[in-house]
């Protein structure tokens, strides 16, 4: 694979791939008080949180023959992460739907060098953005799928090899998944979610020449986990309803696997997360 095959994958996949499913897609069912009426009702409801996940990436690719897998610094991608749901019924069973949008971004991941002494240094953009439905099979446990797009762009300086200068990749496809939460005391919650993309690859180059959405694998499968822990904060008390407050924290990690013929290398992206919610 080419240095212009280099990917990353942020399901949310965001995660999403679909990157932002751990909050507000599933409430728990285990309280024995009766909820605050947000300001939306009782049925409806709204959770706007700002996340940030603080990665280290491992991209995958090729330079000519040369392998140029490398591992970048830890770099945090932060953005909006939007949760609707409506409550269908007073039930246990396929009680709610939602919908998810999150979007992360970073402004510069810098790489370790590759090949045999210090042959490149590279740097690179990326944004992450999922969109996806979810359906609460019971209590909090529920299954969701939607769309997950991935852009990166990469500026490489070769001290030794041969190579572009600059690159570009796209990653999009559907994703499916399950998730789950739960009260584990009080006001503090359990949250996982699992993942699986199916997607092309495009570049903007294709072995020697140069051009926009050129497809360089198809077929690209991807996963993502996610687990950890919400804490329900303090809530403001308006004329309209209540506005409540929560923050998270866990861990995610996720894999790309570029089955391009007759080379394939896995992009890997890991580390922990924080999300700051407001609860209408």
């Amino acid at each position: 694979m080419k240095m212009s095959k280099l990917a990353g994958c942020c399901i949310v996949l965001v995660g999403a791939l679909a990157c932002g499913l751990s909050g507000g897609m599933a409430q728990a069912a285990d309280n024995d008080e009766p909820p605050s009426r947000g300001i939306l009702g009782d049925r409806v409801s709204l959770d706007v949180g700002w996340k940030f996940w603080v990665a280290k990436w491992q991209a995958a690719g090729f330079v000519g023959s040369t392998n140029s897998t490398r591992t970048s610094d830890t770099t945090t991608l932060t953005g909006p992460s939007i949760t609707a749901s409506v409550r269908l019924r007073d039930d246990e069973f396929f009680h709610s739907l939602g919908v998810n949008f999150t979007w992360l971004e970073a402004g510069g991941f810098d790489f370790s060098s590759f090949g045999t002494g210090p042959t490149d240094r590279t740097s690179a953009t990326r944004r992450d953005y999922s969109i996806v439905g979810t359906l609460a099979i019971w209590r909090g446990f529920g299954i969701f799928g939607g769309y997950y797009h991935m852009q990166q762009r990469f500026s490489s300086q070769f001290l030794t090899l041969t190579g572009p200068s600059q690159n570009s990749v796209w990653i999009s496809g559907p994703i499916v998944g399950v998730y789950g939460s739960g009260v584990v005391a009080g006001p503090l919650k359990a949250y996982g979610n699992l993942a699986v993309g199916f997607f092309d690859e495009k570049t903007n180059q294709a072995g020697n020449t140069v051009g926009p959405d050129r497809v360089a694998a198809n077929g690209v499968q991807g996963y993502a986990a996610e687990m950890g822990l919400s804490l329900d904060g303090p809530s403001l008390k308006t004329r309209m309803g209540t506005i409540g407050s929560a923050v998270q924290a866990g861990f995610r990690a996720q894999i790309i696997n570029i089955n391009n013929a007759p080379v394939a290398n896995n992009d890997v992206t890991w580390g922990p997360t924080f999300q700051i919610v407001a609860r209408f």
